[in-house]
């Protein structure tokens, strides 16, 4: 079977992405969505998957979820309401663009995300809360960099740090999607489960990039309306953190999930300052 990347703007070309187009093929043909095919398909975003690798000592400036950021000389964990927030994690940027998916990001330097992940007060959007999430980012020298441990006494101010095994997978805008009344039960109780299981991805949702996995309104759609404009902008999704248990000792209120997101004319002015966030439960 040869696929034509030009019909799907969001897929680059590569052996594992090829792979997983096929059996996708395979799965709506076997389940007999062919009528839903090219919608499915022009809804696909190459996107990131995150498992955390559970580690006491990461390596210093990798990527991490949990534990401590590597700051330069003279930074301090950003505070809200007078308190340190909590650090979720960081992303080494060379390491992000070396997986292979298509974005604007920096070429190189760290993205550090923090929220209020002891209290989980803040729910995101154009709010007087704002504070209570933050990304930061650096571009400088990385060998100058130390660890910085967590300077509150709350005992869920830290998760546990975990290195992060990066893997190039296949995002689905399902919402974007309109189901026929005849291929409901089938599209969301059989295709999607299959989806998830050809993309490799686990029970958790950790990812960068791509488009959100949402547990209620499209993450998207939900930061343009707390900005007032109708569906006019673009984000990139910078990180998504599930619950975790297992790994990261933490439930997002009901098993929900946060996301951080910048606009796209933000991110090329690399202002990581105004970035938006996200948090969904059930």
């Amino acid at each position: 079977m040869v696929i034509c990347y030009s019909s799907y703007p969001y897929i680059r070309k590569c052996e594992r992405s090829l792979s997983m187009i096929q059996n996708i093929h395979t799965l709506i043909e076997k389940l007999g969505l062919d009528t839903m095919k090219e919608t499915i398909l022009a809804h696909l975003h190459e996107c990131m998957y995150l498992y955390p690798q559970k580690e006491d000592t990461p390596t210093l400036a990798t990527s991490r979820l949990g534990g401590y950021p590597d700051f330069p000389p003279g930074w301090t964990y950003p505070e809200y309401q007078g308190e340190p927030l909590s650090f979720i994690g960081q992303l080494n940027l060379e390491e992000v663009q070396r997986i292979g998916v298509a974005n604007e990001l920096p070429e190189r330097g760290l993205l550090y995300f923090f929220y209020d992940a002891a209290e989980q007060s803040v729910y995101g959007g154009e709010l007087p809360n704002r504070d209570g999430w933050r990304v930061l980012y650096y571009d400088g020298d990385l060998s100058h960099l130390q660890t910085l441990p967590y300077p509150g006494t709350h005992k869920y101010g830290v998760l546990p740090a975990n290195n992060l095994q990066m893997i190039k997978g296949l995002s689905l805008h399902s919402e974007a999607i309109t189901v026929p009344d005849e291929h409901w039960d089938v599209y969301w109780d059989q295709f999607l489960p299959a989806f998830a299981e050809i993309n490799g991805s686990p029970t958790w949702h950790h990812q960068a990039l791509g488009h959100p996995h949402n547990i209620q309104n499209d993450v998207f759609d939900e930061i343009d309306y707390f900005r007032k404009l109708e569906g006019n902008d673009r984000y990139t999704l910078l990180l998504q953190v599930d619950t975790d248990e297992e790994n990261l000792n933490i439930m997002w209120g009901d098993v929900g999930t946060i996301y951080f997101v910048i606009a796209q004319d933000d991110l090329r002015e690399r202002n990581f300052a105004n970035c938006y966030f996200s948090y969904q439960c059930c």
